[in-house]
């Protein structure tokens, strides 16, 4: 409540985004198509050091079979802007398969730090997806 000085964070350096992201979209010991690694970095570039973003739009990579990346909404950004949290958590969203989406939209009925016991959850959102089935 202001008694302490606001902490303010860096973003990553390059090369840990870098790292970040080869992680999320290659995995370890998987061998890296130079074509994709060229995409990689200038997807970090525009990541602006912000690990959600690395780390969500490396998954994206890694889970769309390294096909629907060049196609996205990424290159429609011009070179010197920054993909910011919330341009990559609606990319992450965009690309949820329909069912996680559900859930993920049932989940934001609850305010923001609302504790949600796992097992209620599990239980709730098993009925919703059978209310939806039917």
């Amino acid at each position: 409540m202001g008694t302490f000085p606001a902490h303010h964070l860096e973003g990553l350096s390059d090369e840990d985004c870098w790292a970040l992201f080869k992680e999320r979209a290659f995995g370890v010991g998987r061998e890296e198509n130079v074509n994709l690694v060229a995409i990689g970095k200038k997807i970090v570039k525009k990541c602006g050091g912000v690990p959600l973003a690395a780390n969500a739009l490396g998954s994206l990579m890694c889970f769309k079979h390294r096909v629907g990346m060049r196609d996205s909404e990424i290159w429609d950004l011009q070179e010197e802007e920054e993909i910011t949290i919330f341009w990559a958590l609606r990319l992450s969203y965009n690309h949820m398969p329909f069912y996680m989406r559900q859930c993920f939209s049932f989940c934001s009925i609850y305010p923001k730090d609302y504790i949600i016991e796992k097992e209620k959850l599990v239980h709730l959102i098993g009925h919703v997806l059978l209310l939806l089935a039917t």
